[in-house]
């Protein structure tokens, strides 16, 4: 597939990253040479210097030949022109970042979705709401809707502490609640194994299972023990991103805002209703004293400062929270602070960027856009047609590949089990997970 990304900044390199590894042709344009030369020395793409809202420079990138237009300038303006003019010029899909809040919540006349572009996205909202899903469901490395949010996909890391260690789907001790999510890939290491009935659990494993978000949830506590759902929340830092994290989370739990600014902790006064709001310094230690940490408390750190925030946390963690989250700018740190487990999640409004972007993808009804963060497979949505050889078929009589699973079924708007004996009916819209050299063979089965 052919994807122009406007803006070499940190989201279209992240981006760009993560569609080159799929073997994806991207096109970059921006109008600082220097960015493009860094981005082009590390992936292998084709980049043109220019205003990507230039007519002139989106016909030099041959524009008309592309599948999907992704916008991430700093400029607003600049991604929603562009796109318009790649929907113009018959582009499929087209996507913009914006920072603006009135391009998202404007009223119908002015709705950009409306104007022929697809996606319209802010990253500091994905990144609350990237946090407010990892708060929900510690435990999980990676959390996302499918089927208009009717099913959650979600993966979780094996550690010593989990009591599926040297078990497998059979054997586990909570079958019930194995019956009711499915088991779909494991990534072990570099080694991708889709789960069957056989298949040993070991220590480090990257597991993914769908299900409805109930069931998930459950499984969650139960297979991460050390992890339960946060009954308070301090947040330190007012910004942008802070403000609208309180806003996600102050009716579901308790919720504390740590602002140094008087004027800014005022304004968030005013715009929360169950929030306390403290004006004080988050890393003197009095502060967080005051702030009453109990049993199952997170302490998330959003100030615009990389190295505060780390050392905000690992204060909050020595007097006893929980759970602990920090917003890193720098992706260059962010591999280096996992390593060595200096907080609990570390969120970046570029990476949540990213990630809305490729679960945006990951819904469409295409044949590759499936692609989950840390797991190299594709998720693929087929409907089962009326002239299909399928219909009628128990999913157990089906010759599927080893390295592919069906994981759910969507029948009448109705999520069904994907059991060997049910039987599918035309119309019925199947999720299946495949490693990329089952993807053709998929097709062969499902698309014949």
């Amino acid at each position: 597939m052919r994807i122009l990304i406007i803006g070499a900044g940190n989201a279209g390199r992240q981006l760009a990253l993560r569609l080159c590894e799929e073997k994806h042709n991207v096109v970059m344009v921006d109008a600082d040479q220097q960015a493009l030369t860094e981005a082009e020395s590390k992936l292998d793409i084709l980049t043109i210097c220019g205003s990507g809202s230039s007519p002139h420079i989106l016909d030099e990138a041959e524009v008309d030949k592309c599948h999907l237009c992704i916008a991430v300038t700093d400029c607003d303006e600049v991604n929603i022109l562009a796109c318009l003019y790649s929907h113009a010029a018959g582009v499929p899909r087209n996507i913009a970042r914006v920072a603006s809040p009135e391009y998202i919540h404007s009223n119908d006349t002015y709705d950009l979705t409306t104007m022929g572009i697809d996606l319209v996205i802010n990253q500091k909202q994905e990144c609350a709401q990237e946090i407010f899903q990892s708060l929900n469901m510690p435990g999980a490395t990676e959390a996302f809707d499918l089927l208009a949010g009717k099913v959650i996909v979600a993966g979780f890391r094996v550690d010593n502490l989990s009591p599926l260690i040297g078990t497998t789907p059979a054997t586990c001790e909570k079958s019930k609640l194995i019956q009711q999510i499915r088991m779909i890939a494991i990534q072990r290491t570099d080694e991708l194994i889709i789960p069957h009935g056989d298949t040993t659990f070991e220590t480090g494993d990257l597991v993914y299972i769908l299900g409805k978000r109930s069931i998930v949830a459950e499984f969650s506590e139960w297979v991460c023990p050390q992890f339960k759902p946060m009954k308070k929340v301090i947040i330190a830092g007012g910004g942008d991103l802070g403000l609208m994290l309180a806003k996600l989370i102050e009716d579901s739990v308790e919720c504390v805002l740590l602002e140094q600014d008087e004027e800014r902790a005022l304004f968030c006064s005013s715009q929360l209703q169950k929030t306390l709001i403290l004006q004080a310094d988050a890393l003197a230690e009095s502060t967080l004293t005051e702030t009453g940490i109990t049993k199952k408390t997170a302490f998330v750190a959003l100030t615009g400062d990389d190295e505060n925030n780390i050392m905000n946390c690992l204060m909050a963690r020595k007097q006893g929270v929980e759970f602990t989250a920090a917003q890193i700018a720098r992706t260059d740190y962010i591999p280096v602070i996992e390593s060595l487990n200096l907080v609990n999640r570390v969120v970046s409004p570029y990476i949540s960027t990213t990630h809305a972007i490729l679960h945006y993808l990951r819904s469409q009804k295409i044949k590759a856009a499936a692609l989950l963060h840390n797991l190299p497979g594709e998720l693929l949505d087929i409907i089962i047609k009326e002239d299909s050889k399928l219909c009628g078929h128990m999913i157990k009589n089906i010759k599927m590949p080893r390295s592919a699973i069906i994981a759910t079924v969507l029948r009448n708007q109705e999520v069904i089990s994907a059991i060997g004996d049910l039987e599918l009916t035309c119309g019925d819209r199947l999720i299946i997970f495949a490693h990329h050299d089952a993807v053709k063979k998929i097709q062969s089965v499902f698309l014949k």
